[in-house]
């Protein structure tokens, strides 16, 4: 019985182990845009937000969290897509660890420089219980 509580305690163990924040397998901004810059502070839940300024207001948009690259974001005007305006092709700038989740969001006031009706997709690496402590 003395031993419940350690043995409960070793996937905890192991997880701080394999890197405590959970983001160590995610690749690095410095590494995938050395030379993006940042165009948000930090974020709950998606870290500091940096894109390269050509690619704006589109993205990719880096959401970056403790140096790791959690998700990979883009914007659209609600109005475009209401013009029936296609975007295909849009490459990531990076090699996309698995994907967790996907997240699309309608913001009716814009968010940014975008003050117009806009929707963000998200595309996340990072598990929802590990975006959750950052």
């Amino acid at each position: 019985m003395k031993y419940a509580a350690l043995f409960a305690l070793c996937p905890l163990c192991l997880a701080q182990m394999a890197g405590a924040s959970g983001l160590t397998h995610l690749p690095q901004l410095a590494s995938v845009a050395p030379e993006a810059i940042a165009i948000s502070p930090h974020v709950p839940h998606m870290g500091t937000h940096y894109a390269m300024p050509g690619d704006l207001p589109t993205g990719p948009i880096y959401c970056v969290i403790e140096g790791h690259v959690v998700c990979v974001e883009y914007m659209f005007a609600a109005s475009a897509l209401a013009e029936g305006v296609s975007w295909t092709g849009l490459l990531p700038g990076v090699e996309t660890p698995p994907i967790t989740h996907v997240d699309l969001e309608f913001k009716p006031d814009g968010v940014g420089p975008m003050q117009e009706p806009i929707y963000q997709l998200h595309i996340y690496f990072a598990d929802s219980d590990v975006l959750a402590m950052h």
